[in-house]
């Protein structure tokens, strides 16, 4: 996070983008990421990872994923393993930074004050200085308490100190660097004998028997998108009831009377809008004099800890971006929130005098009815649509308890039923053909749950997606079988064709290898073998035409003057390979800076190897391991359903 929000805030649109990054931490918070609530999913050592923060990590970073991806569902995240690749991170974390700590290893208030100082959309423009109002302004803005936000970054660099301890006394020797200058800078000239379609003799037609006996032989042959092109799959014909909550909204009509009372009670409970906050500086006193003097003094600059030991008062009291529920006082917090920034005054509260410093001040920003009007009927509307589909649901449940058919419950309960033909697990009917729209709204939730069921019973409801629910019934199962010659003749015999041409490409392959193992001129060959030939130099990381990474990877695998077949990675042409000449590279051709950059990256290759080995030998320490995980809670914190 620290090496990311710095990079931020180098760009003029700083202030905007570090408020908008923020903005993604208050809504779920930030913080300590170890400081855990007593609900520990892992300990770490003296660390521990909370229910909370793991929620909290999971979401920040599933909507950091969504943002370029919106397409991608929670339950896809968590069905890839985010969920624990996330958890991962965490444990990671927690190790270093537990052992960070054992070590004694702290961040001072001055180092943290001289980070805040690097990122330059915290800085007054004119004196170059940490600016505290833009700073406050740009946390405020997001929601974020500074304490938590500099406790993060606090413990950002608590971490890096315990890396840069174990990677500091890396140091690359240069003849290590100018190795990797001469291997990577190594060209090999490179001859190939190509052979592709265009060399194959024409393929007659093939006969029955043959096409009958290449099907035969490759039951499992599949398309270009991985499924059966000789067997037909399983299809199944079900009856689908769905309740869907978008359906229901769209007959959901709100009374802006309504609409104008939600907004009066979240206005008066602080749900909308961003509240009213204080920071400020009290001094009790003992009387309304001795109160007024603190407060002239307070407002010429006089530091109230000083005011306190001269007049033998109490220690002062802060408090840092305070709403008004937070000051226990209520006739205190009256006043204090009258006041405006820097402004000081004598205050007689529940408890007696005080005198208050203003330190900052931010007043409420509460948005008009018509600014939240298209909010309020959006989250109205949505609550009487579920009401309205609960209440379908209910009524027809009812009737399924009664003995009542999907088609009699759904028809009583004024719901609407949907039968589909038989299909397979890709929503395609037995013509092959792929509806996407239905495959849309059946194959990912509701075709994998039909394809467990038997036939002739009604599944319980269901819930899919977030707000939507289901049942079905399976009511004709055709069970996968070969398909017919007939069927298949067309997709057969393409592939068929391939594979005649492909063993004919091999065999000629073959046969000029042999010729040029013989001694034979590659020039010869190709006027018998056919095809043609390609010449380039190349080095290990570069392709030209038909010689790819994997062909030009063999090429430095092989001696000069020695022919080889290329090794074929799937379909492609057949190549018949021959190393002319290798090109060694030259130290004295080495550009300025090239072998240093070479041993720089070799160094952060060392580094990344040391901590992934310190990780390891950390998680062992600490005896992580897949036991340690509290599995309830973890399956509670990323909304996954809790075995018990």
């Amino acid at each position: 996070m620290l090496s990311n929000f710095r990079a931020f805030a180098q760009s003029p649109l700083a202030l905007v983008i570090i408020v908008l990054l923020v903005l993604g931490f208050a809504l779920y918070g930030v913080g300590g990421i170890f400081t855990g609530s007593g609900t520990a999913v892992v300990v770490v050592g003296q660390e521990q990872i909370s229910q909370r923060e793991l929620a909290q990590s999971f979401e920040r970073e599933l909507q950091t994923i969504q943002q370029t991806n919106p397409d991608v569902t929670r339950e896809q995240a968590l069905e890839a393993g985010f969920g624990d690749q996330v958890l991962q991170r965490l444990i990671v974390q927690a190790a270093f930074y537990a052992k960070a700590r054992e070590l004694g290893l702290v961040t001072s208030d001055r180092a943290l004050a001289t980070e805040l100082r690097t990122y330059q959309a915290f800085l007054n423009p004119v004196t170059g200085a940490l600016d505290t109002t833009a700073y406050r302004s740009a946390l405020q803005n997001a929601r974020i308490v500074p304490a938590e936000f500099e406790r993060s970054i606090t413990e950002d660099m608590t971490r890096a100190q315990l890396a840069e301890a174990l990677t500091s006394g890396n140091l690359t020797p240069t003849g290590m660097a100018a190795t990797r200058y001469l291997v990577q800078q190594e060209q090999r000239r490179i001859r190939a004998l190509i052979l592709d379609d265009s060399a194959a003799d024409a393929i007659p037609d093939p006969t029955d028997e043959q096409l009958q006996t290449f099907i035969e032989a490759h039951p499992d042959q599949t398309d270009a998108l991985g499924l059966p092109v000789f067997t037909a799959p399983e299809f199944r014909a079900i009856t689908l009831v769905r309740f869907r909550l978008e359906d229901y909204i769209a007959d959901v009509e709100i009374d802006e009377a309504v609409l104008r009372e939600t907004y009066e009670y979240q206005v008066d409970n602080g749900v909308v809008g961003t509240p009213a906050q204080r920071s400020f500086t009290q001094l009790t006193a003992p009387d309304e004099t001795t109160a007024n003097q603190i407060a002239t003094r307070l407002a010429a600059g006089e530091s109230a800890q000083a005011i306190a030991t001269e007049l033998g008062l109490d220690a002062p009291l802060t408090q840092t971006d305070a709403q008004a529920y937070q000051v226990p006082d209520s006739r205190l917090a009256t006043a204090v929130f009258a006041m405006a920034d820097g402004d000081t005054g004598a205050i007689e509260g529940s408890f007696g005098w005080s005198a208050v410093r203003i330190d900052a001040a931010t007043d409420a920003v509460v948005p008009s009815f018509e600014d939240q009007l298209d909010a309020l009927r959006a989250e109205a509307a949505r609550a009487e649509a579920t009401n309205a589909m609960y209440d379908s649901m209910a009524a027809f449940e009812q009737e399924r308890a009664n003995g009542a058919t999907l088609e009699d419950a759904s028809q009583r309960a004024g719901v609407p039923l949907e039968a589909f033909v038989p299909l397979d697990q890709y929503a395609r009917a037995q013509d092959g053909e792929i509806d996407f729209l239905r495959f849309q709204a059946l194959a990912s939730d509701i075709l994998p749950i039909a394809f467990d069921q038997f036939a002739g019973f009604a599944i319980d409801l269901q819930q899919y997606n977030e707000t939507d629910w289901f049942t079905l019934r399976v009511d004709d199962i055709i069970p996968s079988q070969p398909r017919t010659l007939d069927e298949v003749r067309d997709q057969a015999t393409e592939m068929w064709r391939a594979s005649e041409t492909d063993s004919q490409l091999q065999a000629r392959a073959d046969e000029a290898l042999a010729q040029l193992q013989a001694g034979d001129d590659m020039e010869v060959v190709v006027l018998t073998a056919g095809g043609r030939i390609e010449t380039s130099t190349l080095k290990r990381d570069e392709t030209a035409g038909s010689f790819t990474a994997n062909v030009v990877g063999q090429a430095f695998s092989m001696e000069p003057g020695q022919p080889a077949l290329a090794q074929r990675r799937g379909p492609g042409p057949h190549m018949v390979l021959i190393v002319d000449e290798i090109i060694p590279a030259d130290l004295a051709q080495a550009g300025l800076g090239e072998i240093e950059q070479r041993a720089a990256a070799i160094a952060d290759e060392i580094n990344d190897d040391i901590l992934v080995s310190a990780q390891t030998a950390l998680l062992n320490e600490y005896e992580i391991d897949a036991s340690s995980v509290d599995q309830r809670l973890r399956a509670s914190a990323l909304g996954e359903t809790v075995t018990p």
